[in-house]
């Protein structure tokens, strides 16, 4: 791999996990490498007067410090980076295999009306690509169709891509695994349930 293309990586690697933190994590890594802080301006309430020079009294103190940091090498960053941030599991499924809608009735060897009919009637997971286009996890899919169980599941959600987030995310009530497997497994009752249970608390 050309250097180059190293460094656009490791730069995209390191912005994604910056993203991610919180402000006193930022603070810190602003210290850490050497960045100054801008200046924060608080703007006084409206109606309100607000002195405009030092009018007596003690002389205003200023403190000075030492400073944010040296600048660190891009190893070390991105180092110091995994120390304070912590991975997000739950974007984890947008990294399911995904198909368009071409590829789906090929491998299951089914019409394109009837993988638009599973669709309509909540029978399968289908998410938005553009205005018309759709693409579907393959994990979902059993030998000639979807698995048992998705019908009675996404329903419960406001959205497909939350009802996905759901069903690969593991969770108590489905003994530790991804709802999606124990649908696979034939649990069917056990993932309703499980559902229902999780809706009680948003």
């Amino acid at each position: 791999m050309k250097q180059s293309q190293q460094r656009i990586e490791l730069t995209q690697a390191i912005e994604a996990k910056v993203h991610r933190l919180d402000m006193d994590a930022l603070v810190k890594l602003a210290a850490d490498l050497n960045i100054a802080l801008p200046e924060t301006r608080v703007r006084p309430p409206r109606g309100k007067q607000v002195a405009a020079a030092h009018t007596g009294g003690p002389p205003e103190r200023v403190l000075a410090g030492k400073g944010i940091g040296r600048v660190l090498p891009a190893a070390e960053g991105t180092r110091r980076l995994d120390q304070i941030t912590v991975d997000d599991e739950s974007t984890d499924w947008a990294e399911s295999e995904l198909a368009g809608a071409g590829e789906v009735v090929e491998r299951l060897n089914v019409a394109r009306g009837t993988l638009d009919n599973w669709r309509k009637a909540n029978k399968v997971i289908a998410l938005r690509k553009g205005l018309r286009n759709y693409v579907y996890p393959l994990r979902q899919f059993e030998r000639r169709g979807p698995m048992g169980g998705l019908d009675r599941v996404i329903p419960m959600f406001s959205s497909p891509e939350e009802a996905w987030e759901w069903l690969v995310t593991p969770n108590r009530m489905t003994d530790g695994k991804a709802p999606v497997d124990e649908l696979r497994a034939g649990n069917i009752d056990m993932v309703v349930n499980a559902a229902e249970g999780a809706l009680d608390y948003t």
